[in-house]
C-alpha cells in the first residue's frame, strides 16, 4: 500500500474516531392529565438530537375522555388501578409497591437522560400520588429535575388541596430537584404571548416554560446546582412573555411588568435567592450581554423589593426574528408559612377523617405537616 493510502485510511479513522452516537440528554417528563394536554408541540420532540418526550398517564384517565390527544404508545408509560385515581395515597401506595412501574421506569428513563424538566398538577390524584416515587428515582440515580408543579388556588376542593398539600410535604421531606410552584388559577389569569404572537394562557404557559427550560443545555443543571448550593429548593416564577424591545424600550420596564401576574401569591422581600432567564434573538446578544442583565435584575431587586439576595441570570439566545424578550424570574427561599398554615386549616376536617379511617398511616401524615408548617423557620436556620 503506498504512503498516500495509508494517508487516506488514517483520515478515515480519525474521522470515525470523531463520530459519537446522538442521544438526547434532555427529558421532558409529564405526569397526569393536565400537563398531558399541555405539552402540545409533539414536533419539538421528533427531530434529530432533540428532548425526549415522556407521558405517566393512568389508563382512567383516557376513559374518562378529557384527554382530546391521543398518547403516542411509543412515549407513554401507561398504568392501571381497579380503584379510581382519585386520592395521592391510593396511588403512591400502589405505585411504590409495584415493580412492574419501578422496572418500566428503568425502561424509558435512561443514563444519557441527564436533564430533566417534570410537569403535572399537584391537585390530580395520580400527580400527587405518582411524583414522590418519581423523584426517588431520580435521586437515585442522581438526575439533574426540575418540577414545574401546577398547585391549587385555596378556592379549590378539599381533596385537591389535600393531595398537593401531601405530595408536596413527601417531596420536600427527602432530597428533590427544584420545585416550582404555579397556582392554577394565577396561570389562567395571565396575560401574554409566546414568541410568534399568539397568546398564553393556563396550560400553554407550562409548555412556554418546558421550552424555556429545554432551549439552552445545561440550565436545568446549573438550576439544580446552584439549588443545591444556597439550599433551597422551593420556588416560584414572575414572568413577561413576547414582550416587544421596541414597546418597552429597556429590559427594565420589561422587568417591571412581572410584578404585575405573579403565579403565585408571595412576598418577594423574603427571597433567599433568585435565578433569572431572559431569552432574546440572538441578534440582541450585544445589547443584552449577560453582565448587562446581571446588573440590571441587581438594580431592579434593589429598588422594587429592598432585596439583597443571591442572584443568577441567564441568557437565552435563539435563532429568530424580531425583538421579542421572554423574562422568568425564579424567586426561591420566600415565606410560606401563611400558606401551608391556610392550606392546613382547609384541609384539618378532610384528613382527620381519612386518617381516622386509617386510609394511610397518621405517622406519615405527621411527618408531611412538620415538614411545610415548620420549612420556613427550617430554611431560614440553613441559609
Amino acid at each position: 500500500m503506498t504512503e498516500s493510502g495509508f494517508d487516506v485510511l488514517k483520515q478515515i479513522r480519525t474521522h470515525i474516531d470523531r463520530i459519537n452516537p446522538v442521544l438526547p440528554s434532555q427529558l421532558a417528563l409529564t405526569v397526569g392529565q393536565f400537563a398531558f394536554k399541555a405539552l402540545r408541540n409533539p414536533k419539538r420532540f421528533n427531530g434529530i438530537d432533540t428532548p425526549t418526550l415522556l407521558h405517566i398517564l393512568h389508563r382512567k384517565e383516557l376513559d374518562l375522555k378529557t384527554v382530546e390527544i391521543t398518547p403516542d404508545p411509543a412515549s407513554t408509560l401507561m398504568f392501571d388501578t381497579v380503584f379510581e385515581p382519585h386520592y395521592w395515597f391510593d396511588i403512591h401506595s400502589y405505585i411504590d409497591g409495584n415493580g412492574e412501574f419501578t422496572k418500566s421506569l428503568d425502561e424509558t428513563i435512561f443514563d444519557y437522560h441527564d436533564e430533566i424538566v417534570i410537569s403535572g398538577s399537584l391537585s390530580d390524584g395520580v400527580t400527587a400520588g405518582v411524583l414522590p416515587t418519581l423523584n426517588s428515582k431520580l435521586v437515585r440515580d442522581k438526575k439533574n429535575a426540575v418540577f414545574l408543579a401546577v398547585f391549587p388556588s385555596m378556592d379549590y376542593s378539599s381533596d385537591a388541596l389535600f393531595n398537593a398539600f401531601s405530595s408536596l410535604g413527601l417531596l420536600l421531606g427527602a432530597e428533590t430537584g427544584p420545585i416550582i410552584l404555579l397556582d392554577n388559577t394565577r396561570l389562567s389569569q395571565f396575560i401574554g404571548v409566546n414568541r410568534g404572537g399568539g397568546r398564553l394562557s393556563n396550560g400553554d404557559i407550562v409548555d412556554f416554560l418546558v421550552e424555556l427550560f429545554l432551549d439552552k443545555r445545561g440550565l436545568i443543571r446549573d438550576l439544580v446546582k446552584q439549588s443545591n448550593s444556597f439550599k433551597v429548593d422551593m420556588f416560584t416564577a414572575l414572568m413577561a412573555a413576547g414582550a416587544s424591545l421596541e414597546i418597552y424600550e429597556s429590559l427594565r420596564n420589561i422587568l417591571d411588568i412581572t410584578l404585575e401576574q405573579p403565579l403565585l401569591d408571595f412576598d418577594l422581600s423574603t427571597a433567599q435567592f433568585v435565578y433569572v432567564l431572559v431569552r432574546a434573538p440572538l441578534r440582541l446578544q450585544y445589547q443584552l450581554p449577560k453582565g448587562y442583565i446581571e446588573l440590571e435584575v441587581n438594580s431592579w431587586l434593589k429598588d422594587v423589593a429592598d432585596l439583597n439576595a443571591p442572584l443568577i441570570c441567564e441568557p437565552v439566545y435563539v435563532e429568530e426574528h424580531g425583538d421579542r424578550i421572554d423574562v422568568v424570574v425564579l424567586v426561591g427561599g420566600f415565606e410560606t408559612g401563611h400558606l401551608f398554615e391556610t392550606m392546613d386549616k382547609r384541609i384539618s376536617r378532610f384528613s382527620t377523617l381519612i386518617v381516622e379511617h386509617e386510609l394511610y398511616e397518621k405517622e406519615i401524615w405527621g411527618k408531611i405537616r412538620k415538614t411545610l408548617l415548620d420549612n420556613t423557620q427550617r430554611k431560614i436556620e440553613e441559609f
